[in-house]
């Protein structure tokens, strides 16, 4: 493992923490769907443990280590299904995301089933970046064909929704082509590379605490 990559694990652990704490403290009164948000930095947090974990309990496998991530993973999907039928408005778009998660689970569960490596399978991860990427574009479609007349930058959802539509999208061609950049490249050059995936979660949570900032202000206001 490269110290870039170290690096970038312990300060977006870091980061991730701080996300959760402004989370959990956050007035939510006038944002329902903020009340349950902090199960996602939660979760996050959850997944750099397990990541730090790996590199220093000698009896934590590494079978464990990909298994528990694959499943908060799938929690996560779980997890922003639920946000994204909260905030939408529209019923066909309620319809094609609860179909899209269906469909996305059922895949990747037969993913896990079949793989019998000791690496991880991270096409369950591409698959999970794909389901949220389209998520977000459900959600851009309906904001811009029914564009509010409020600032949406003050909007703590439209935060919200960028920064996983960053981190997912850009995230994805790093969990696709893993085995092919892992057989192209070096393992130093190689653990590099991936931590570029590392450092765009730090991003998200910056979007997030934007979003809090934005909860803030619209509570005092």
């Amino acid at each position: 493992m490269s110290l870039l990559n170290n690096t970038v694990i312990w300060v977006g652990t870091g980061v991730i923490l701080i996300s959760f704490i402004i989370a959990i403290i956050i007035p939510k009164k006038n944002k329902s769907y903020m009340k349950g948000f902090f199960f996602c930095p939660l979760l996050s947090l959850l997944v750099s443990v397990n990541s730090i974990s790996s590199r220093f309990f000698l009896l934590y496998t590494i079978e464990k280590n990909f298994f528990i991530q694959t499943i908060l993973h799938l929690c996560d999907l779980l997890f922003w299904t639920l946000f994204f039928l909260k905030i939408s408005k529209d019923k066909k778009d309620f319809r094609n995301i609860k179909i899209l998660f269906i469909s996305t689970l059922v895949i990747a569960v037969q993913l896990v089933y079949f793989n019998n490596s000791d690496n991880p399978n991270l096409h369950i991860h591409a698959l999970s970046s794909m389901c949220k990427t389209i998520f977000c574009i459900f959600f851009y479609n309906n904001l811009f064909k029914n564009l509010p007349k409020q600032n949406i930058l003050l909007e703590p959802s439209f935060w919200i929704v960028t920064g996983l539509f960053f981190y997912s999208c850009l995230s994805l061609p790093f969990y696709a082509l893993n085995s092919y950049i892992k057989q192209q490249f070096l393992p130093v050059i190689y653990s590099n590379i991936f931590s570029i995936s590392n450092m765009l979660i730090i991003i998200m949570h910056l979007f997030f605490i934007k979003a809090y900032l934005c909860t803030i202000r619209q509570h005092k206001a």
